[in-house]
């Protein structure tokens, strides 16, 4: 049901009020499933049926979604493919022809000079570790140790 999701449902922003028929309409299909788990009455409430399935909100789940869609777009490394379209994308909210991506990293007002670049250590084969470890083999000589320290 959620498939593409970060494609069609955009969540509420203070650019637009994003697709909040179609999360109405999901939301109801997500509460007659939770009827059907729980077995309740149709007149329960749709919170009472969420938090009893362990259901989140759908407008939550929405925006969950979305998010995790958006992370992995502003972590991309300049020499990836994308990056160019991400960062022209993330810099203004253009009025016609907005692409998902603009969405997206609107919806949350993402800035990608918030993320700090840290780079991976790479050693060779032949690196060793320089401390030595030592795992005392019961607990009463860990706390003579400890009390040595």
């Amino acid at each position: 049901m959620l498939y593409a999701t970060d494609l069609f449902l955009i969540p509420e922003s203070k650019h637009g009020k994003g697709m909040k028929g179609f999360v109405n309409k999901l939301t109801q299909i997500q509460w007659k499933a939770g009827l059907h788990i729980t077995g309740t009455l149709h007149s329960t409430p749709t919170d009472a049926v969420d938090s009893r399935a362990d259901l989140l909100p759908f407008h939550l789940l929405v925006e969950k979604i979305v998010h995790q869609a958006a992370t992995p777009l502003t972590l991309l490394p300049n020499f990836h493919q994308m990056a160019k379209h991400v960062h022209r994308a993330a810099g203004r909210y253009i009025k016609w022809h907005r692409e998902p991506v603009h969405e997206v990293l609107h919806a949350f007002d993402t800035q990608l000079d918030d993320y700090e670049t840290i780079k991976p250590v790479r050693c060779d084969s032949k690196w060793e570790f320089r401390l030595k470890m030592y795992i005392p083999g019961s607990r009463e000589a860990a706390v003579v140790e400890a009390k040595v320290i």
